[in-house]
């Protein structure tokens, strides 16, 4: 019941939730300071005007409400900064600057709400932006003061006053230099996050993948071996190993040279990886040998996805790199089902791999 309710409100998305669970602390802190504002009223402290503070306190929760269901709907997420950090933080500015404004007295204590919005774009704001919130909160604060005193001088101790302000943007810079070294801090982990997950990307694709081929290494196929059989018992699905050797290798590299048999293996690495699925897995199993995991197929599809392989290479063109050169591959075949052991179902592609070299090479056994 609690789970259903957070998701109701915070979403299922995980930048929404947190997005949606600072701006709903921020409404709990700025309710705090409407209560005040209210007891303001009653101890007859505001200064006595057409604009209700009802009517002001509806006009500003309206604003907050909206920037909720901004946030609530997702519409935030096309903004530059999804969060509204900058919208939030001036609106709830302006409704701290209007009661300052209309307190008789106790304004020192009306602008403390500005420390806590100021915080809010600690982790959010870079520091021009914080700079230009700040300069505004500054610069409102004086204007205020300025206005009463140029207007209503009896409302105001205006020396009092120039203390406070002094105070209040001192404070201000220290929350300024404070927000300066958090943003550096923010971007710096970040920085170092996105290294932290690039080199783990590279070390899961340098553990998973030949470098030469792009092809799974022979540990992870085995890996996937093991998962696949787990499945194939447990949904009575069957699958394929194919087990490829190109035919002659070791002619081409004592004749062309090295680089060309690298050249081979990639392509026909490419070979392999356009004649199957993406549900299936392709790997490079030793030098020039080759393994296919041929996923929820039978021996006839497989046949049919071994010969794609076969006629690929045996037709491929490699002219360009090495006229003359002519490469075949043979391929032996196991479905899983017939022996129920995965050894033993690699044993037999591999057996019939060599009755296919046996039999004259480039071509295909099954049985």
């Amino acid at each position: 019941m609690l789970g259903r309710l957070r998701t109701l409100i915070l979403t299922d998305d995980p930048g929404q939730a947190l997005r949606m669970s600072r701006h709903l602390a921020a409404l709990f802190a700025i309710m705090m300071f409407t209560l005040a504002s209210i007891y303001f009223a009653n101890s007859d402290l505001l200064k006595e005007t057409k604009i209700q503070l009802l009517d002001l306190n509806l006009i500003f929760w309206a604003g907050l409400l909206l920037i909720t269901l901004i946030i609530r709907s997702g519409l935030n997420q096309r903004l530059r900064d999804p969060s509204m950090t900058m919208v939030q933080m001036v609106w709830c500015s302006l409704y701290i600057l209007t009661l300052v404004y209309l307190l008789n007295t106790w304004r020192s204590i009306a602008i403390m709400p500005y420390f806590g919005i100021l915080s809010f774009g600690y982790f959010k704001l870079n520091f021009k932006e914080f700079l230009a919130i700040t300069a505004f909160s500054v610069i409102g604060y004086a204007s205020v003061i300025i206005y009463i005193y140029v207007n209503e001088p009896l409302r105001i101790h205006f020396d009092k006053e120039l203390v406070q302000l002094l105070g209040f943007t001192m404070t201000c810079m220290v929350m300024v230099y404070t927000g300066s070294a958090v943003n550096k801090l923010r971007i710096g982990f970040r920085e170092r996050n996105e290294q932290l997950a690039e080199a783990l990307r590279l070390n899961t694709r340098l553990a998973t993948t030949d470098d030469l081929t792009g092809l799974y290494t022979r540990r992870y196929l085995i890996n996937m071996l093991s998962n696949q059989k787990a499945l194939s018992e447990r949904e009575d699905s069957d699958f394929v190993i194919l087990f490829a050797d190109l035919d002659h290798f070791k002619r081409i590299n004592d004749g062309y040279g090295h680089y060309i048999g690298d050249v081979v293996l990639k392509n026909f690495a490419d070979i392999i990886q356009k004649s199957i699925r993406e549900v299936d897995y392709g790997s490079r199993f030793g030098g020039e040998e080759f393994v296919v995991l041929l996923v929820k197929t039978d021996i006839e599809q497989a046949r049919k996805v071994a010969e794609r392989i076969r006629y690929g290479l045996e037709h491929f063109n490699f002219s360009d790199v090495a006229p003359g050169l002519h490469v075949t591959v043979s391929i032996g075949l196991a479905n899983y089902k017939q022996f129920k052991s995965i050894q033993e179902t690699l044993m037999t592609a591999d057996n019939r791999m060599y009755k296919a070299k046996e039999q004259g090479r480039n071509r295909i056994v099954f049985d």
